[in-house]
Parts: structure tokens; sequence; C-alpha cells
């Protein structure tokens, strides 16, 4: 062949897969078999390929072909490059089936009530994959870019769908090795042990000194933060005490790290919702999540 003729490129890749089998299997009915063609119709795309590349790949006899040292040579070159390719679009198929569901929350529900069940999620729904934003500290509205969000609101939110997750309470807590002294000191409590406070809430301290009757001036230091899972992480390590709500007390006491110390139990006057648009409730990802959180994280 004296000269080659360029071959259109999803002619030519169709012309490779049909010189890949039958050079494995060194038959083009082989490769018709495979491919759903007639022998004519691989033979065609042999000859095209042939003709581009100026050379014949295979010999041709009577009842058999053999391939020719060029053949050989580009089966070697091409069948790992078409396995890689097979491989990538089957990738890409299950890509594609896979789901995304976006969620937003407050930096606490996100590290003290969602990540630690989030596990028992992905176990029942494997083709859903998880996108959490907790930069919102007290979001009060569902998040634009989010598929499902949790907020913080006196009320159910408007022009969403709306349903309480918990209603929280917050108790005196400190680390387990300074638990009992902190029952001890009774009233004198704040004369000795800093007070861990956070920012967006230091009213809730001016209710828990008030029901538990220890007068707020005998408060002494304080240490504010202003993100709810820093004030709690504070606690843990014995910093001082923090109020923090009772579902998080009790999941962290089951490893004897943080212990309420007192039986004092402060209402926010928040309630934590649960909130999609209407329009997204028949997505299967959401449908999912929702009946997940409504059995997993209602306290």
């Amino acid at each position: 062949m004296a000269t080659s003729l360029r071959v259109p490129r999803q002619a030519l890749l169709d012309a490779l897969r049909a010189f890949s089998i039958a050079g494995r299997e060194l038959s083009f009915k082989a490769a018709a078999d495979v491919l759903f063609l007639t022998p004519s119709a691989i033979s065609h795309r042999i000859r095209d390929l042939e003709e581009h590349l100026g050379q014949p790949v295979f010999v041709r006899k009577t009842r058999a072909v053999e391939l020719t040292d060029a053949g050989r040579a580009l089966l070697d070159e091409i069948d790992p490059l078409l396995a890689s390719l097979d491989a990538a679009l089957d990738r890409a198929g299950k890509r594609a089936r896979r789901r995304l569901l976006r969620i937003a929350v407050p930096p606490f529900i996100a590290t003290d009530l969602l990540l630690p069940n989030i596990e028992s999620f992905y176990g029942m729904q494997r083709k859903i994959d998880v996108e959490i934003n907790s930069a919102m500290a007290r979001p009060s509205l569902h998040s634009p870019q989010a598929d499902v969000s949790i907020v913080i609101a006196p009320e159910p939110p408007s022009d969403v769908i709306a349903m309480k997750l918990l209603t929280p309470r917050f108790v005196a807590a400190t680390s387990a090795a300074l638990a009992s002294v902190a029952k001890e000191l009774g009233p004198q409590l704040f004369e000795q042990m800093r007070r861990i406070v956070y920012r967006h809430r230091s009213d809730l301290w001016t209710q828990w000194f008030k029901m538990s009757g220890i007068p707020a001036r005998r408060s002494g230091s304080i240490l504010q933060f202003d993100t709810f899972p820093a004030s709690i992480a504070a606690a843990e390590r014995g910093l001082g005490v923090a109020l923090v709500p009772t579902f998080v007390c009790e999941r962290r006491l089951r490893p004897g790290r943080v212990q309420r110390i007192s039986d004092v139990e402060v209402e926010s006057g928040d309630n934590y919702y649960l909130v999609f648009r209407a329009e997204d409730r028949g997505r299967p990802e959401v449908r999912a999540f929702v009946s997940w959180a409504l059995a997993e994280l209602r306290r």
C-alpha cells in the first residue's frame, strides 16, 4: 500500500476494536461474533485500518489469517490502551449512576450528631455520595446550594418542607477528670473554675445562673469561642465548664470524656429543623436521607 487513507476517528476506533479481537483470535468470524457483526463487516473495518496505516496488519490465507510483523507490534500496543479505555468508560458509567446529596448543617450538628452516625447512612445507601457544608454557625434558612439543610429557628421556616429534629436542652459539663471536683464546689464553682462561653449564645449562661441559684457576680474568668464545637472541645480538655446540649454530653459520656456537673437544664428557645424544597421531595437521595435522619438523629 503506497499511500495511506485518513479514516474518521470513530471509524478508526471501531476498526481498532475489530482488529484487537481478530488479532487475538486470528479469526474474522470470532471478531464478528463478539461485536455482533458479519465477517465481511469486520474485513471492511480491517481494510480501513490497513489503508489508514499504509501497510497490512494481516496475511490473509484461504482458511485463516495471520498477523504481520506490523500487526503484531500494533496489537501489543493497542490492547492495553483499549483495556484502559474500557475501564475508564466503566468508571464513568458508575459515577453517572451515583447520586450526590448536598447537606448544610451547623458545625456542632456536623461534628457531634451527623458524623458519629453517618456511617449507618452509607451502609444503607452505597450509591449516594454526601457533601457536607458546615460553614454557617447558626443557619436559619435553607441553603440554596444544599439539597437538605438543618436550620436553627424558633418556628419552622416557610416556603420549604420542615420537620423538627430536636429541641436542645443545655447542661453544664466539663472533663471527666474535673467533674467530681466541680460538683463538690457547688456555689463556689466559678470562683475556681473557668467558664467557657459560646459567643453567639452567651445568654444561656445567664439563664443557667438564674436556675441554679448561683449569683452571676461570683463567676470568675471566661474563655470564649465563636464556634460551638470549639467550646465543647475546650470543656472536654478540662479547660473549664461549658454549656453543652444534653445529647452531646450523653454521647460523650460513654467513653467518659465529658460529664455533666449539675441537674439544671436550660432551654435555648430554638428548634433544629430538617428542611428541603418541595420540588426535591421526590428525589431518591433526598427521600433516603430524610427517612434516615428522622430515625437516627431525632431527639
